[in-house]
């Protein structure tokens, strides 16, 4: 593509800076007589002036810094070179003398010609030809120098340190034509070189004969000032008639075609940019004084790696140099003109010129430059955002999808998926862009739950099966992106207790069911649900498949399989009532174990007449039923759970009571589990309390199909009935029995068994009668009745008088019914005067409960207490024996204190003697033996307080001494000291445990808190005082 087609840009800022001494007689870079120039930096330069003087101008404060006479009248300077900032090269010419290279030191400049660092001396015959260009390389240890004539001599040795050169002429033109290009490449190894009409490149390290080691281009050469050497890639480049060439030291070459016109300069800029002067055209300026002529000069920079022109000016003088600084931060472009201006061109921040970018549309370029210059990622994604929303407008919707894509960290997530959602047309191409979008948010993991949930409600609409899978592969239950498709998941506990919210499971899976996509919501729901019971509802509702619901069921854990049976087992009773009812027997009596499920097949399978009618058969008691499904279906059950060889319960079996609504339509079905769990209970002792209801709802169960039943089986469920009621009289005189030898345990009756035998017009006494007519044996001892449970059906069913006989009757036998006929007799007025009043009341049942003990006063009072019936009257003289036994009770106890208190005092006074240490102690040891020989004492001797007297050297002395005196501890009452000090030691460790004090009193759920303050005081936790023992 040729440059006139780049794309033109303004990358580049020119400020011209006019010299303020313009038109003075002392000017700066405006002097007329300006024949070379060379920065130093950014501030100071250069200049050749009047043919042989030198200035150094600082261009921040706009004045000549120093200036001196670098050669003699006769010589012109034509080229100055700073070296480094510490050389500043000078090359004079004359005709007919040698041209002279002065080299300076920048701090130790000259004041007159004779005065440089080191010189050079030129040897080209007679010198009749001028230098057309001159190289010197960055180290001033090699020196290239072309003439007009076709002459290139090579100049190398120590300039630097003025240690001398040597000389010597390389390359002369067979036809004169004169160098117009000399390039030394970074090292100086290679010297590039050019002709009107060729191209060479030449080895400066070794001996070429006069001859290029290279032709680079044998048909075509340059202008003069139409080549450079790049120094940031060491790449020669050359403007011919129709294209820029670029040649590497190789003698490799790439070119761009070029339909500008012959450039008058050509200078690098950076790596990628070059800058060309051309000459446009020649204006008439016609004036008072007659007409001029005035050039016009373009100045373009173009950027080879991005074919854009990222600058084009125009000056309308002469330029007479160009040249490159740096002020530590930008590289600086100076061209100065014949009309004393200086240009400052510098290149634009990286911002401005995205925003130049932005401005004309050229998204495209932008992103290329922005990554260039290698931008942060967040305002590379701004320019695909803005890329983004111009493609938006211009209708362009999937290249608009696209570029929002590159952008998900800048972009409102809400504002693109209104675009293609609300504001946009309701078309598929629209909510496929919006499903584009939202899989990127997922990929990246930004995608919030709203964001998933609108991804399905996608899919589901565009009916992307592909897209569901896909989805269901990757996606994690961490609410993560899994490319691979095989990163370890959540399992199911972790996933349940994970709080991050994945999406919105109802909707999705009741859309899939609106959509006929019944298995995709069985697969969602089985990698989604936290719930295993939304699974149950698929399997049993949507997928009509009862079989993989309970076989799903029957793969949950205990406490699951529990809350499915729970909501689920009525229907699955409904289509499968044995299998279910095989499950509920495990559940319910402790041995489920939950089994392997596999979902390779979820399709529903119709089973056949044959097998419809096994799933469906009638039993009538659990061992039937039980032998049956072991030898025939046997699917789900226990391989090793039969009657004989019953798996041990391996959790406490939840109560049955809370399935017993599912059965409601389901008689037989309830006598199976009911037995199952009766049979459970027996075996292994479970809670009496569930135990009598299982026996409460068998007994009433077995008495409704003794009516409903047909007749065949009637006899039968009335005979199971009288075994549980039998069962149940036993079970109640088993827990009175426990509940007086503890009184932790709680209390039942099965008085509802007695109300349900009168529901079915059954006499209870009849009930208690075997078929041989001898009585029902109640418990261990065969002449105990239930009187308790036949008192209580009695208040329910006859009258008081006839209950008050009974107890008359009975009392005696069973001490546990005065209590339950006490609280019966006052529990009204009517009852109360029936059975004879109060008087009646004390004399039958008071006293006698008083006089066998069967309560306590308290309980009297607090059973009497419950009704407004019982007077005063009757307990006065029962309280006034009570208070009377109690005062006696306190004088004792009164008495007891004193003497405790009495010995307390004389233990006291004794150990106040033992602790005196001020008055002397008279020791008679007349008759008195060692306590540890037995010997006859002499001294030295040991007296201790306690009254133990020992020879000094039977004793063996302490570790430690007081006050330099030897210590000794009494042999015979050492245990006794030892022990005492580990009790005060550990009272004073008690009483400085605060916290366990506030501990027990802040725990509300302890019912022993004041046992517990008790025993802290008891072991010396509120005890202060110390007293040394």
């Amino acid at each position: 593509m040729s440059l006139s087609n780049w794309r033109q840009f303004q990358f580049y800022e020119s400020v011209p800076i006019k010299d303020p001494e313009l038109g003075s007689d002392e000017p700066l870079y405006s002097d007329p007589t300006l024949c070379a120039s060379a920065p130093v930096d950014a501030t100071e330069l250069f200049i050749a002036v009047k043919s042989t003087y030198i200035k150094l101008i600082n261009l921040a404060e706009s004045k000549v810094t120093y200036h001196f006479n670098a050669f003699e009248e006769d010589y012109q300077i034509t080229c100055l070179k700073v070296i480094d900032k510490i050389f500043l090269v000078a090359i004079g010419e004359c005709i007919g003398k040698p041209s002279l290279i002065k080299v300076y030191k920048l701090d130790k400049l000259p004041s007159n010609p004779t005065s440089y660092h080191s010189l050079v001396e030129l040897k080209n015959g007679s010198n009749t030809y001028p230098i057309s260009v001159i190289s010197i390389s960055n180290d001033l240890s090699c020196i290239a120098v072309g003439y007009v004539n076709g002459k290139i001599i090579l100049i190398r040795g120590d300039i630097s340190r003025d240690r001398g050169s040597r000389q010597r002429m390389i390359y002369e033109d067979s036809g004169k034509e004169p160098i117009t290009s000399l390039n030394l490449n970074r090292d100086a190894s290679i010297c590039f070189a050019s002709t009107t009409s060729r191209t060479l490149l030449f080895n400066t390290t070794g001996r070429n004969k006069g001859s290029p080691d290279l032709i680079l281009n044998a048909q075509k050469g340059v202008d003069l000032n139409c080549s450079c050497l790049n120094p940031f890639t060491d790449e020669y480049i050359c403007f011919t008639d129709d294209s820029i060439e670029f040649y590497k030291e190789t003698g490799e070459k790439h070119k761009i075609l070029s339909d500008l016109a012959v450039p008058k300069r050509i200078f690098p800029v950076s790596k990628d940019d070059i800058v060309f002067v051309i000459e446009e055209k020649q204006t008439q300026n016609i004036s008072v004084n007659g007409g001029s002529f005035s050039t016009l000069n373009r100045v373009i920079v173009i950027d080879t790696l991005n074919q854009v022109i990222s600058m084009s000016i125009y000056i309308s003088h002469a330029i007479i140099d160009i040249f490159l600084v740096n002020d530590g931060k930008n590289d600086i472009l100076f061209m100065l003109t014949s009309e004393g201006v200086l240009y400052r061109i510098t290149k634009k921040s990286i911002h401005e010129q995205l925003n130049i970018l932005m401005q004309k549309e050229a998204f495209q370029f932008a992103l290329t430059l922005s990554k260039q210059h290698n931008l942060n990622a967040l305002e590379i994604e701004k320019i695909h955002k803005s890329f983004g929303d111009f493609l938006y407008k211009k209708g362009k919707k999937n290249d608009a999808t696209k570029e929002y894509i590159q952008c998900l960290d800048v972009i409102e997530t809400s504002e693109v998926i209104s675009k293609f959602g609300i504001d946009g047309n309701p078309d598929t191409n629209n909510t496929e862009n919006l499903a584009d979008f939202i899989w990127s948010l997922i990929k990246k993991n930004i995608a919030n739950s709203d964001h998933v949930t609108l991804l399905l409600v996608v899919l589901i609409k565009l009916k992307d099966e592909k897209g569901m899978d896909y989805f269901l592969q990757h996606f994690t239950r961490a609410g993560t992106f899994d490319a691979t498709g095989n990163a370890e998941d959540l399992n199911d506990e972790e996933y349940f207790y994970s709080d991050v919210p994945v999406f919105d499971l109802y909707l999705i899976v009741t859309l899939l069911k609106n959509s006929a996509f019944n298995k995709k919501a069985y697969f969602f729901a089985k990698k989604f649900a936290k719930d295993p019971l939304t699974i149950v509802s698929i399997l049993l509702s949507t997928l009509n498949d009862p079989s993989g619901a309970l076989e799903y069921v029957r793969s949950l854990p205990i406490d699951d399989t529990l809350r499915a049976l729970v909501s689920y087992s009525k229907t699955l009773l409904q289509e499968l009532p044995n299998e279910t009812n095989a499950i509920l027997i495990d559940v319910f009596t402790g041995k489920y174990k939950p089994k392997e499920y596999r979902d390779d097949n979820i399709e529903p399978v119709t089973p056949d007449e044959t097998t419809t009618s096994d799933l469906k058969k009638v039993f009538y008691s659990y061992t039937t039923f039980f032998n049956y499904m072991n030898k025939t279906v046997n699917p789900l059950l226990s391989e090793e759970h039969t009657l004989d060889a019953i798996n041990t319960p391996t959790y406490h079996p939840p109560k049955p009571s809370i399935v017993f609504s599912s059965f409601l339509s389901k008689p037989f079905e309830f006598v199976v589990f009911l037995e199952a769990c009766l049979d459970s209970y027996q075996r292994y002792e479970g809670f009496n309390n569930d135990k009598q209801d299982i026996l409460t709802t068998l007994y009433d169960l077995y008495l409704n199909l003794s009516n409903t039943d047909i007749e065949e089986r009637r006899h039968d469920w009335k005979s199971r009935a009288r075994k549980i009621l039998k069962q149940s009289n036993e079970l109640v005189a088993l827990q009175e029995a426990a509940t007086q030898a503890s009184t932790t345990n709680k209390q039942f009756d099965n008085s509802l068994m007695m109300l349900i035998s009168h529901m079915n017009k059954i006499d209870p006494y009849s009930m208690l009668e075997e078929e041989d007519g001898e009585p029902m044996i109640v418990g261990n001892n065969p002449n105990e009745l239930d009187y308790i449970s036949l008192f209580k059906f009695m208040t329910l069913t006859d009258s008081a008088v006839n209950c008050f006989k009974f107890f008359q009757k009975y009392s005696s036998r069973e001490p546990g019914l005065n209590r339950i006929a006490l609280i019966f007799f006052v529990s009204s007025k009517h009852i109360l005067k029936e059975i004879g009043g109060e008087l009646v009341l004390k004399e039958e049942v008071l006293n006698k409960i008083i006089e066998d003990e069967l309560m306590s006063v308290l309980e009297i009072i607090q059973v009497l207490s419950t009704t407004n019936v019982a007077t005063f009257g009757l307990v006065q003289d029962l309280l006034i024996n009570y208070v009377n036994k109690e005062e006696i009770e306190i004088n004792k106890n009164r008495k007891l204190i004193e003497s405790y208190q009495q010995e307390l005092t004389e233990k006291n006074n004794k150990l106040k003697e033992l602790l005196q240490t001020t008055e002397p102690i008279h020791i008679g040891i007349k008759n008195q033996k060692c306590f540890m020989c037995n010997g006859v004492l002499d001294l030295p001797i040991v007296f201790f307080k306690c009254g133990h007297i020992y020879h000094q050297r039977c004793l063996n002395e302490e570790n430690s001494a007081r006050d330099g005196e030897k210590l000794f501890k009494c042999p015979k009452c050492m245990v006794e000291l030892e022990t005492a000090n580990n009790l005060y030691l550990a009272q004073t460790a008690i009483a400085r445990k605060k916290g366990q004090l506030e501990i027990l009193l802040e725990n509300d759920g302890k019912n022993d808190r004041f046992k517990g303050i008790t025993d802290f005081i008891g072991r010396g936790g509120l005890e202060f005082s110390q007293s040394l023992l």
